[in-house]
């Protein structure tokens, strides 16, 4: 009877083993991943000092090291959930963007809050030469990734209260063809809760193309400043103005030519041309494409 009892136990012991119940929240023989991150305080934008501890089904708990990062080898490439607990800290269960397999995955900054994690986030990303949507941008914001839609549009849902504020990149927006965009949130995130359930609007988020692949020379607002009855049109001052808010981004003294020229993201500016004898002239520009500079003459009476 005894024996068969012994018998029964290393069945079932062997079981277990053979179907991995019970190491780590079912990793069941899945290939295996490494993680990569780190963490930071909402409250500070600081590393959490004790450290924390973070943990991925299929691996080990480790703590973040002085800066905050944290390397787990070993974990469950089906796990589905990342666990972060900080002293003083609300403990932090997250949602796992899905991880590659015998690969390194990158989960970038992921922040901790001491109140909760249900503010909720949308927005839109748009081209910035052309204020078109960009669909299939992946936006990633403490830890947390989705894409946008055919509108540009996209939303997050429980990301720690008392993110963003302090100044600090939250995360970025990383698009085909596109430069990484940073996200900076000015103001920090409030809850979505009864009775208001209010979301967090970001906004429109404007994604730049390279550079480097945009035709059309060192400049988006161009032209000469020339003074009427003159061959040589030198000494003229130019001034770019922001039209939103009258901020002087800048000015040039022209050559003898009296060219000038300016780069400048899509929107509306003044350009003003002054000159000693002169009557001073401003001049509205819009600019629509960083492909297509906008070229505007301007010409000086006494």
């Amino acid at each position: 009877m005894h024996v068969l009892k012994l018998a029964g136990i290393l069945a079932a012991c062997a079981l277990i083993m053979v179907g991995g119940v019970g190491c780590g929240g079912g990793g069941g023989g899945a290939a295996p991943a490494d993680i990569v991150g780190r963490i930071l305080l909402t409250t500070t934008g600081q590393p959490p000092n004790p450290v924390a501890t973070v943990s991925v089904a299929g691996a080990a708990a480790v703590q973040t090291l002085v800066d905050g990062s944290f390397t787990i080898h070993g974990a469950s490439s089906t796990a589905t959930q990342i666990t972060v607990s900080a002293p003083g800290m609300t403990v932090l269960h997250q949602p796992l963007p899905t991880l590659t397999p015998n690969a390194v995955n990158d989960l970038g900054d992921i922040y901790v809050t001491d109140t909760t994690y249900n503010a909720n986030v949308d927005g839109t990303v748009l081209r910035a030469d052309t204020l078109e949507p960009i669909a299939g941008a992946t936006v990633v914001l403490s830890g947390l990734r989705t894409t946008t839609d055919a509108a540009g549009a996209f939303a997050l849902a429980g990301l720690p209260v008392g993110l963003g504020g302090l100044g600090l990149e939250v995360g970025k927006v990383t698009a085909t063809g596109f430069e990484v965009k940073p996200i900076v949130i000015d103001l920090p995130l409030g809850p979505t809760a009864p009775p208001d359930n209010l979301v967090n609007h970001l906004g429109d988020i404007l994604v730049s193309p390279p550079v480097g692949g945009i035709p059309g020379g060192p400049s988006t607002v161009n032209g000469k400043a020339l003074l009427q009855g003159q061959t040589v049109h030198a000494g003229t001052t130019v001034t770019l103005i922001r039209a939103s808010d009258g901020v002087e981004l800048g000015g040039i003294l022209t050559a003898d030519n009296g060219a000038y020229g300016f780069w400048v993201p899509v929107g509306a500016y003044r350009v003003r041309a002054e000159h000693a004898g002169y009557q001073t002239k401003t001049v509205d520009v819009t600019v629509t494409r960083l492909d297509t500079p906008v070229t505007t003459d301007i010409t000086l009476t006494p």
